[in-house]
């Protein structure tokens, strides 16, 4: 592996008294070295490797992406955090995930998101039922989802022109993105085009959904699933 990227992590553990080498792009045995000594500190796997957890640790611990990439400490959560909001705030996150949903537990309240921005924290929504196998993806269900979604966007306060992103949380096949789950976010689309307020449409998934969707002009952002094994 070479590139700015590298040499951008380089400078990150140079800073951090863990790597001693040239700042030359490669990461090589002295750069793992460094990467090790980095996660042997910081209490997390030792594995060499810059994975997502060692990445947001070292994004909490002020690493600066490469020119043009933008890196913000921030966290998901599938309860209220209304409770421990300056907590999330103090320990360096910039953002909170939360959720909306037909399922009560998961559901962001106003009460929270008043709390959460009030600590300083941004908030990104997310719609997510099950959304886990391909049978929930229709255009049917694309259009409860995004009736309900912006029922609770209204009932939080939240911005218009913000997004609220759907989660498509398994790893399909190409033939299943451009089928079912198409569907799904065409019937999403139709419904936020006449909304009394308009909200951008985001898409949460593998790679290979991301872009597709995306692609096909039926979602304007993306957020890439943190598992390694989805396409």
């Amino acid at each position: 592996m070479t590139g700015t990227d590298v040499s951008t992590w380089q400078q990150f553990l140079t800073a951090q008294n863990d790597y001693h080498g040239a700042i030359d792009g490669v990461y090589s045995p002295p750069t793992v070295q460094g990467t090790i000594a980095y996660q042997t500190a910081k209490g997390l796997a030792t594995d060499g490797i810059v994975g997502t957890g060692t990445y947001s640790r070292a994004v909490l611990d002020g690493y600066q992406a490469s020119p043009g990439r933008v890196t913000t400490p921030g966290m998901d959560a599938m309860i209220d955090c209304a409770s421990f909001a300056s907590s999330i705030a103090s320990a360096g996150m910039k953002f909170v995930a939360r959720y909306y949903s037909k399922y009560p537990a998961k559901i962001m309240t106003r009460q929270e998101a008043l709390a959460l921005s009030k600590a300083g924290l941004q908030i990104a929504a997310v719609y997510q039922d099950n959304n886990n196998a391909v049978q929930y993806f229709s255009t049917q269900l694309g259009s409860q989802c995004a009736s309900r979604a912006l029922q609770i966007a209204a009932g939080t306060g939240q911005p218009a022109g913000s997004a609220i992103y759907f989660a498509t949380d398994f790893n399909p096949t190409g033939e299943q993105v451009t089928g079912p789950i198409a569907d799904y976010f065409r019937a999403i689309a139709q419904v936020f085009a006449v909304a009394p307020t308009r909200y951008a449409v985001g898409v949460y998934g593998s790679g290979l959904t991301c872009r597709i969707i995306r692609d096909s002009s039926l979602a304007t952002f993306t957020w890439l699933s943190q598992s390694t094994g989805f396409n």
